[in-house]
């Protein structure tokens, strides 16, 4: 027999994971069903294991948040006391340093990701996104549906039909979706369809839904190549830099020269080292290195980063890889104008919208997914 879900809501990240976590606090009690295309939960908050140890965990979409304005939302701050008392996050010395031109350090950094409180998962991004959801799943009503990739979807009778590309159908009475994309014009290439799924689905003339769809496609995003490192034991920073989690940014005119965004350094329980490396401006010479063949890409990298490292006595030895792997993050941060918080549910179709590219506090961020999943949470219970 057919399961009719009463919330489906596709995307496992933070945005979701918040909106539910939420809409159970408040006593909704209806069935639902989590689609998400990855293998878990989430999203630019996920978690990469070693492979030779999977004690050793690598936050490589974002290691931590941060909070600038809580006290002056209500639902914000309360998200964030809970959070604490639970033991799910804890605070964070914000250990950032901000490159200049000469490559000085400075932690008079003017990256708004970095201003406030900045928080960080007890344990690692990923099971921050399940214990969240789990926090108040006490009646088991979540179905999840990972390796799911939706291409199309269908309102029909005031019921969603949603399908994925292996043809798995899941039916729901009410949609959520955590990402823009199913919105956007990047579907046609990244799903291989020809029309923007929503559009396809609601074709009649519907002023959100027609707003929504217009807005989101001005939005643009940052593509970018991350490295992701694991390194042997027994290596440290030196001195400042020997903190858990550290953050070197490099403004425009050293991201030009070296290649890399920014590195982000995180502390494993064996003395090893787990290392991100965002990369921008730089396709061209990885494709070159890469047809080489990994091995000469990987050194490359290797030499690059060392060098920056010891040079500017961030290190004092070369640290030796035991693990590095490639990633190609295809939208990984939206720029341009965010989406107004009034297009956030649709109650004619039963659809609602939540994630970084809101233009609320914290938008692009880790932050806006959160704070944009509390708002519409609190409008979907109004809504149900």
């Amino acid at each position: 027999m057919e399961i009719i879900y009463d919330l489906v809501v596709i995307g496992g990240g933070i945005s979701t994971s918040t909106f539910i976590s939420n809409i159970l606090k408040k006593g909704f009690k209806g069935k639902i069903a989590i689609v998400e295309a990855g293998r878990g939960l989430g999203g630019r908050c996920s978690t990469r294991y070693s492979q030779k140890d999977k004690k050793l965990a690598l936050n490589h979409g974002c290691p931590n948040f941060n909070v600038k304005y809580s006290l002056k939302n209500p639902s914000l701050n309360e998200f964030i006391r809970e959070l604490l008392d639970k033991n799910l996050i804890k605070n964070l010395e914000n250990s950032c340093f901000e490159l200049d031109d000469n490559y000085k350090f400075s932690e008079n950094y003017k990256n708004y990701f970095y201003f406030g409180n900045v928080y960080t998962s007890t344990c690692n991004m990923s099971k921050l996104v399940e214990n969240l959801i789990n926090l108040y799943n006490t009646e088991n009503q979540i179905d999840f549906y990972f390796e799911t990739l939706i291409v199309k979807l269908n309102f029909y009778s005031k019921l969603w039909n949603i399908i994925s590309n292996k043809n798995k159908k899941i039916v729901g009475k009410f949609l959520v979706c955590s990402s823009n994309l199913l919105l956007h014009k990047r579907s046609l290439e990244i799903l291989n369809v020809s029309e923007i799924p929503l559009r396809k689905a609601i074709n009649k003339k519907n002023i959100k839904i027609d707003e929504i769809i217009k807005l989101t496609n001005k939005q643009e995003y940052i593509k970018r190549i991350n490295f992701l490192i694991f390194t042997k034991k027994n290596y440290k920073l030196e001195g400042i830099f020997d903190k858990d989690i550290i953050h070197f940014i490099f403004n425009d005119k050293s991201q030009e020269e070296i290649g890399f965004e920014r590195i982000i350094f995180q502390k494993q329980f064996d003395n090893s080292l787990g290392i991100v490396i965002h990369t921008r401006h730089m396709e061209s010479t990885i494709n070159t290195y890469e047809r080489e063949g990994k091995e000469f890409l990987y050194q490359f990298i290797s030499k690059k980063l060392n060098n920056f490292l010891i040079s500017n006595y961030v290190t004092s030895k070369n640290l030796l890889f035991d693990d590095i792997s490639k990633m190609n993050w295809r939208a990984s941060q939206p720029i341009g104008e965010g989406i107004p918080e009034r297009l956030q549910i649709c109650e004619e179709y039963n659809i609602g919208f939540c994630g970084d590219w809101f233009q609320i506090e914290g938008y692009g961020s880790v932050l806006g997914a959160i704070f944009s999943g509390l708002k519409l949470s609190n409008k979907f219970i109004e809504f149900y």
